[in-house]
């Protein structure tokens, strides 16, 4: 069985600056790629930014992860939300976005290899958070869910955002190192602390 993400996966080996992936089946805009995970931008995208971010071993549920895929991915989800947030030019404070995965078919899942969606929701026209209350329940479910109008990426914007998405990932790395939340451990990435021990990502 043909998996998209494995393919994405294979073809981008771990690097602090992953490249443009093109083939005859279309390209992969990576922002991250570890030896553990990778992340690029979603091909048909809910919002500009939107990111997926899966184990790069192939592993169609979450519950099938293990725990070093799992902390990882954890790891990796909130440095993503900020760094997606900052390269479409807003702080995080007053942002919203949603971090949705599906476990299988009947919850939503169209392609069989685990991933999170980081999705923008920076609203419409001034850009201003709307109240809860503005929100109807039909919009609400298609947040919640993950669904709604999707267009494809545009190479030109898709090169645009991985450039940017990549960069906003490196400072908030530096950053993490700068309050020494984590650490470079040679070539194999990042060693985040927990306590006196580590765990490898």
């Amino acid at each position: 069985m043909f998996c998209p993400f494995c393919a994405i996966a294979s073809a981008i080996p771990p690097s602090p600056s992953p490249a443009l992936f093109t083939s005859l089946k279309g390209s992969a805009y990576p922002v991250l790629s570890t030896p553990t995970v990778i992340a690029f931008l979603d091909i048909a995208p809910l919002s500009p930014g939107h990111v997926l971010l899966c184990p790069r071993r192939h592993v169609e549920k979450a519950s099938w992860m293990t725990g070093a895929e799992a902390a990882a991915l954890g790891f990796w989800l909130p440095v993503l939300g900020r760094a997606v947030i900052g390269a479409l030019g807003k702080k995080t404070e007053g942002a919203s976005w949603n971090v949705i995965q599906a476990n299988g078919t009947e919850a939503g899942q169209t392609v069989p290899h685990s991933h999170f969606h980081v999705i923008p929701r920076l609203g419409e026209g001034d850009g201003k958070a709307r109240d809860a209350s503005e929100i109807g329940d039909a919009e609400r479910k298609n947040i919640a869910l993950g669904e709604g109008p999707r267009v494809k990426l545009e190479d030109g914007e898709g090169r645009r955002l991985m450039e940017l998405i990549k960069e906003k990932v490196k400072v908030e790395v530096k950053e993490m190192k700068s309050r020494g939340e984590v650490g470079s451990e040679g070539e194999e990435g990042l060693f985040v602390k927990f306590g006196d021990s580590g765990l490898k990502l």
